[in-house]
């Protein structure tokens, strides 16, 4: 046996020898590694909305014209849909074939808000309207839901008013 553990020893003497120069500085010239580049900072994270102060009007005797905002704003009520599909009932429709019950007719608006926002849009949903700008010369008031519970849109008046200057 003490023969057995003394060439076992010898091999792995051997062994830690030949994978010791790897970890050993080596005394020739070596080309030097290039620095790795130092990592920008991270960016500060952009902001939702469009960033303004309010726009200081009253929002009062707003006319109705035409608006400025409307495909913005069926595309943040698409995707609220596609995105939530919980607070919608699709089986539902009244007005439009894609004017959808909605179920949570609390967060739904708020949805559609925060998808604008996303986009560089100020919004404000004040339970009845969602106010859209971006610019402080004016704002555009949309009804995207009917009292009984259903989304209103484009082709059934979701557009209500523009408001000069903006009132939020």
């Amino acid at each position: 046996m003490p023969s057995t553990r003394r060439s076992l020893s010898r091999v792995l003497i051997a062994l830690a020898f030949t994978f010791l120069p790897a970890c050993r500085h080596h005394s020739s010239p070596v080309a030097p590694e290039e620095a790795a580049p130092t990592p920008a900072p991270p960016s500060p994270a952009r902001a939702l909305g469009c960033g303004l102060p309010s726009g200081g009007g009253s929002g009062e005797d707003c006319p109705q014209e035409s608006p400025s905002y409307m495909a913005e704003v069926e595309q943040a009520i698409d995707l609220a849909i596609f995105e939530h599909p919980e607070m919608i009932n699709t089986q539902r429709a009244r007005g439009c074939a894609n004017c959808y019950q909605v179920l949570d007719t609390h967060n739904f608006p708020e949805e559609v808000a925060r998808n604008l926002e996303k986009r560089g849009y100020c919004t404000k949903y004040d339970g009845e309207e969602l106010a859209v700008k971006s610019t402080n010369r004016f704002n555009d008031q949309y009804d995207i839901l009917l009292s009984e519970g259903y989304i209103r849109r484009e082709t059934t008046g979701a557009y209500r008013a523009t408001c000069y200057p903006a009132w939020f």
